[in-house]
């Protein structure tokens, strides 16, 4: 796999559920049995703004040759996922329903496709950058 090819999948993803956060939190969060008040409503929201603008960031650099950028998205991605993953993890080892493990496994793979990126699969396209 190419790493525009992630960075795309994780737009693909990250755009309509981003949308679907902001437009309807209650009903995505029904899918996992949840129920929040107003304000964790609005909390969500903004996590849908936040994966609305990844996604939109993925991509637009999604074909981006400049290794120390290619890096840079390696990184920060690396980190954003694992520790949504870790997050997810403890989400589900303190009663969340059986629907969160597809999210620990979601962000459980983006996180090891872009550590895959950053720290082997851009290893060609990184030479001398340090």
């Amino acid at each position: 796999m190419e790493f525009r090819t992630l960075l795309l999948m994780n737009a693909v993803i990250a755009i309509p559920v981003g949308i679907a956060c902001i437009l309807a939190p209650a009903q995505l969060l029904g899918t996992y049995g949840v129920m929040l008040p107003p304000m964790g409503l609005v909390v969500y929201q903004f996590w849908g703004a936040f994966l609305l603008g990844l996604g939109m960031l993925t991509w637009s650099v999604r074909k981006t040759e400049e290794p120390g950028a290619q890096r840079a998205i390696a990184s920060s991605l690396t980190v954003t996922y694992g520790i949504s993953c870790a997050i997810a993890v403890r989400g589900q080892l303190s009663g969340a329903n059986n629907m969160g493990w597809s999210t620990v496994a979601l962000f459980l793979l983006l996180a090891l496709g872009f550590a895959y990126f950053r720290f082997g699969g851009l290893r060609s396209s990184l030479s001398g950058v340090k």
